[in-house]
C-alpha cells in the first residue's frame, strides 16, 4: 500500500477511536439533547464538528505547529479550557436546579437558539486542551510532506463527517421518542450529574498546571 494512504488510513482510524471516547463534547451533546431539543443536540453537534473541522485545516496547513509553539500558549489554553468547562458544569447545574424547583418541567427561557447551541459546541472543542495536544501530536507524526492538497481536502472533509455524523447520531438517539420518556422525570438529576462531570473535567485541567 502506497504510505501516503496508510498514514490517511491510520489517521482516520485514530481519529474515530477519539471521536466516539466520551469527553466534554459527547456530555454537552447529550445534555443539549436530553435536557434541551433535538435541535439543540444537532446543531450542537454541527458545532463540534466545526472545531473538528478547523484543527483539520489548522493540521494540514501547518498552523496548529506554529500555535502549539507559542509562549505560554499551553498555559493560556489550558485556563481558558479549564474555566470554561467548569463556567459550562456549574451553569448546567444551576438549570437542573430551577427545573428540579418547578417540579422538574423545563421552562421555554433554557432553551438554546440554534445558533447559541452551534457556538457553545464549537467553543467546548476549540477550548479543550486534551483535544489540541491529541491533534498536534497526531499532525506531526502521521501527515508526511507527500501529501496532496486535494488528499488533504479529503481527509479535512472526512474528519467533519466522522465528527458531525458520530455526534448527531448521538443527539438523535438521545432526543429518539424511544429514549427520552424513559428519563423525563429524571432530566434534573442527570443534568446535574452532567454539569458535575464537566466541573470534575475543569477542575482536572487547572490540577494538571
Amino acid at each position: 500500500m502506497d504510505p501516503i494512504w496508510f498514514n490517511f488510513i491510520s489517521f482516520l482510524t485514530i481519529y474515530v477511536l477519539a471521536i466516539v471516547s466520551p469527553g466534554p463534547n459527547f456530555i454537552l451533546v447529550v445534555d443539549r439533547s436530553l435536557t434541551g431539543t433535538r435541535k439543540e443536540g444537532l446543531f450542537t453537534a454541527l458545532g463540534v464538528a466545526t472545531g473538528s473541522g478547523l484543527f483539520g485545516l489548522a493540521g494540514l496547513a501547518g498552523l496548529i505547529v506554529i500555535v502549539n509553539a507559542l509562549p505560554n500558549f499551553a498555559v493560556l489554553i489550558r485556563v481558558l479550557g479549564g474555566g470554561y468547562l467548569v463556567w459550562l458544569g456549574l451553569n448546567m447545574m444551576h438549570e437542573s436546579f430551577r427545573k428540579i424547583d418547578n417540579q422538574g418541567q423545563a421552562s421555554t427561557a433554557d432553551s438554546k437558539t440554534p445558533l447559541s447551541a452551534w457556538r457553545m459546541g464549537l467553543f467546548t472543542n476549540l477550548t479543550n486542551p486534551k483535544a489540541w495536544a491529541f491533534y498536534f501530536a497526531l499532525f506531526t507524526v502521521v501527515i508526511t510532506p507527500g501529501f496532496l492538497l486535494w488528499q488533504k481536502m479529503l481527509l479535512n472533509s472526512a474528519m467533519f463527517l466522522i465528527s458531525f455524523g458520530w455526534y448527531a447520531l448521538v443527539a438523535l438517539l438521545v432526543s429518539s421518542a424511544q429514549f427520552r420518556p424513559l428519563f423525563h422525570k429524571s432530566q434534573p438529576y442527570i443534568q446535574f450529574v452532567l454539569g458535575l462531570l464537566l466541573v470534575g473535567l475543569g477542575g482536572k485541567i487547572f490540577i494538571q498546571f
